[in-house]
């Protein structure tokens, strides 16, 4: 407000609406020092009032970026730190199962197997992790724990059956009911005879060929199906001799008999070979009962020992819309018909989660820009984790009494499979691809998050340049302003207090 001069020494009254301006001028600029923004509002900008929209729209964009990209950002560390303890586990189970560890012991289980067990129980844990009540592991069912627990797994309950009762079922029917794992052996006079108890078997043994490394023992392998071996003892043999053979294995693996010819008299196991007998029927008739005792031998040790890995693959690749598979029965060891899948009803399924078709990593994504979504989910039915699970799993539920002359063959039939397995071998996953993936991710998450925070500081300038006063500017208008009214309001008082008789 001014006072308007209307000559030498006089004023004129100011305006009343002048002083209420004023006053009000001040408390805006009071207000921007202590705020330090111009305007309360968009309109009050002017001019620059579209520009404010603008960057304020990009920015909080930007911050929905980085909002998502943070919490990711924790969820993928600690993915990736269970990964990689898992990755641990599996590596020490693989140094423990050797096959000298064994060592009779009253519960029929060794050091190695106990471990295992604890592993196992600590891997579920890392699978089960949650962040804010978002499990990990369960892909796009975040809100459902993925993983049943160690009990319930291994054992089942009233109504369904574990992962012990489907190893049981499944090592009886490749065992068979003649316990020489689905063969049958026969022959006469000098000849021995091996055959498949009949075509399309999906148990037990499977011939694949023989030999001998002599002529006396002659052999004929027929493919089949169903496939057979004869061999005929068509002149003594010498003792060293030997006939081969060759088996495949449910899990895949191929196991070699051989059976050695030794002289009368000498001592050893009728499973390692033969005597040579006084004539060729004498030598075949020790023959078939030596193909009988390795056979036997075998069925319970290395065909055990597969039908374990199997029964543990078909448990961990069952899901809640992939039952796990089960031998037809019971009677199991007579079972003919291929496995078949079992019911939530009847069998654990031990995977909860997300098990629908595509990418464990596409279950959860972020979006870290406009047109860039980084995919960072994960299952725990994944092949890596199944493959440690399986392993984990056949190492705890095994046992190996020392009442069983067979114990100490299945253990070291068992945990050379385990060390395989659990080695990852080529064409399986390995943890080490699921911690490059997530590793990926966050790469692809930091770079955008780099990104966004320059391009946020360089907005955040720019529109303090538009929306922020400048602290010095406005104390001194403030000061300007407050001098103005103190003189106005004193020479208003002033005029209003001129009188007649105070001017005479």
């Amino acid at each position: 407000m001014t006072i308007t001069p209307t000559g030498t020494g006089a004023y004129r009254l100011a305006n009343p609406n002048q002083f209420v301006s004023m006053r009000g001028q001040l408390d805006d600029l009071q207000r921007q020092l202590t705020t330090q923004k111009k305007s309360e509002t968009f309109a009050g900008l002017g001019m620059d009032r579209g520009v404010s929209l603008d960057l304020n729209n990009k920015l909080s964009t930007l911050d929905g970026y980085l909002t998502g990209i943070q919490r990711a950002d924790v969820n993928l560390k600690l993915m990736t730190k269970a990964v990689e303890n898992f990755a641990k586990l599996a590596g020490e189970t693989r140094a423990d199962a050797r096959p000298d560890s064994y060592v009779e012991t009253s519960t029929g289980r060794t050091s190695p197997q106990v471990l295992a067990e604890e592993k196992f129980k600590q891997t579920l844990d890392l699978l089960g992790s949650q962040v804010n009540g978002r499990y990990l592991f369960s892909g796009r069912t975040s809100d459902v724990e993925p993983v049943e627990g160690f009990s319930l797994i291994m054992d089942g309950d009233a109504t369904r059956a574990g992962l012990k009762q489907l190893i049981s079922e499944r090592k009886q029917a490749d065992l068979g009911a003649g316990g020489l794992g689905r063969l049958v052996t026969g022959g006469a006079g000098t000849n021995a005879t091996i055959a498949e108890e009949a075509a399309g078997l999906p148990y037990g043994f499977k011939l694949t060929n023989a030999s001998s490394s002599t002529a006396a023992l002659t052999t004929a392998y027929t493919a089949g199906p169903p496939a057979d071996i004869a061999v005929n003892v068509a002149a003594l043999p010498q003792p060293g001799d030997t006939l081969k053979i060759a088996l495949s294995l449910p899990d895949g693996t191929t196991k070699e008999v051989t059976l050695t010819a030794r002289a009368a008299g000498t001592t050893g196991a009728a499973a390692d070979g033969f005597v040579i007998g006084t004539d060729a029927t004498t030598t075949a008739t020790n023959l078939r009962a030596s193909i009988n005792a390795a056979l036997s031998r075998e069925a319970n040790t290395s065909l055990s020992a597969a039908s374990a890995q199997v029964a543990a693959k078909d448990f961990f690749a069952g899901s809640p819309s992939n039952p796990p598979l089960r031998v037809p029965g019971p009677p199991f060891n007579t079972a003919t018909a291929a496995p078949a899948p079992g019911t939530a009803a009847n069998t654990v399924i031990w995977y909860q989660g997300d098990d629908a078709a595509g990418s464990a990593r596409a279950t959860a994504s972020v979006q870290v820009d406009q047109g860039q979504q980084v995919a960072a989910g994960a299952r725990a039915n994944e092949e890596a984790f199944r493959t440690g699970l399986a392993q984990f799993a056949i190492m705890a539920a095994e046992t190996f009494p020392a009442s069983d002359p067979n114990s100490k063959l299945r253990y070291e039939a068992m945990t050379e499979r385990v060390r395989n397995n659990i080695g990852f071998p080529t064409g399986t996953q390995a943890p080490s691809e699921l911690i490059v993936e997530l590793g990926s991710a966050q790469t692809a998450m930091s770079q955008a998050k780099e990104r966004h925070t320059a391009t946020s500081n360089y907005l955040n300038t720019t529109l303090a340049g538009v929306e922020d006063i400048t602290k010095e500017e406005v104390a001194m208008q403030i000061l300007a302003l407050q001098t103005t009214l103190q003189a106005s309001y004193q020479t208003t008082s002033m005029l209003q207090q001129l009188r007649l008789t105070n001017y005479l």
